[in-house]
């Protein structure tokens, strides 16, 4: 029985992903009983572990930093590892594993410890989440290319707003130019994409910064909220005319471009009542 214990070893060397349980027996050439009673010996052993990946339970190699953990380091070690660059919560954490509060907070102080796990904050909130240790956050917890140092930057939102509406009423006014007595035409030529808008800030290299068409589409909505374009039906955009721009202070809310405001809301983790953010910008208002 040690050879096919050697075998399911050298087996899950190669397959670094791992290999579903029912798959094991068929690898290693012998009955699902004999394939089972290598897996336990294995994990008695905590030399394999047990993952889900897609509703599927898999084997797969420890890695060795993983030696020497306990029970509760392993069950909150592998939760965070399954929430990846996003991050998992602490509530999540008491849900998912079954442990104390006092269990898990000691099991995830040695878990950063050792380098395994790192605490962050993401925007909108003072309170931690955690993932691994070599994790690069998601832009759900940077905020992306609006903050800095988990702060909305206003300054380059302003930038990228005028730079867009600047453009798009050069564009309004290159379309009435060119069809003086063409009002169907003047009007469908004064709309362009968020693509577009994109397309013209990059080329023309105004600003330091990667700007992606996803950036654009949430500075061109502020604008829409702001009253200083309009959209139509098929998400394109065009300046609205001067005389009937108003002044609105909707620009500068932080939830407008804020990258969890989908996942806000009243009692849960994400809240706008404990957004640091918003609270700041009504205290300034």
């Amino acid at each position: 029985m040690a050879d096919k214990e050697d075998a399911m070893v050298a087996l899950l060397q190669i397959e670094v992903d791992g290999i579903e349980v029912n798959e094991l027996g068929g690898k290693l050439e012998c009955s699902p009983q004999e394939g089972q009673e290598c897996l336990n010996r294995l994990l008695a052993a905590h030399k394999v572990e047990l993952i889900q990946v897609d509703g599927a339970l898999r084997v797969k190699m420890k890695k060795e930093e993983h030696a020497g953990l306990s029970n509760e380091e392993r069950v909150l070690l592998t939760l965070v590892d399954e929430g990846s660059n996003k991050g998992i919560w602490i509530k999540n954490l008491r849900d998912n594993s079954g442990l104390s509060q006092i269990q898990i907070r000691k099991a995830l102080k040695t878990l950063e410890t050792k380098k395994l796990i790192k605490a962050v904050k993401g925007v909108g909130t003072t309170k931690k989440c955690y993932m691994p240790y070599d994790a690069v956050e998601d832009v759900s917890i940077t905020g992306g290319t609006f903050y800095s140092d988990r702060q909305l930057d206003s300054e380059l939102v302003q930038t990228l707003l005028s730079v867009c509406v600047a453009m798009l009423t050069n564009r309004r006014k290159q379309a009435v130019d060119r069809n003086p007595t063409d009002l169907l035409l003047q009007k469908q030529a004064s709309f362009a994409t968020a693509g577009e808008v994109a397309t013209f800030i990059r080329d023309r290299k105004i600003l330091h910064v990667p700007i992606s068409d996803d950036d654009i589409e949430r500075i061109l909505e502020v604008a829409v909220l702001d009253g200083l374009i309009e959209r139509r039906s098929d998400g394109a955009v065009r300046v609205i005319d001067q005389s009937i721009i108003r002044s609105s202070p909707l620009v500068s809310v932080p939830c407008a471009l804020c990258p969890v405001a989908i996942d806000c809301a009243a009692g849960k983790e994400i809240n706008p009542c404990d957004c640091k953010y918003l609270t700041d910008w009504l205290a300034s208002k």
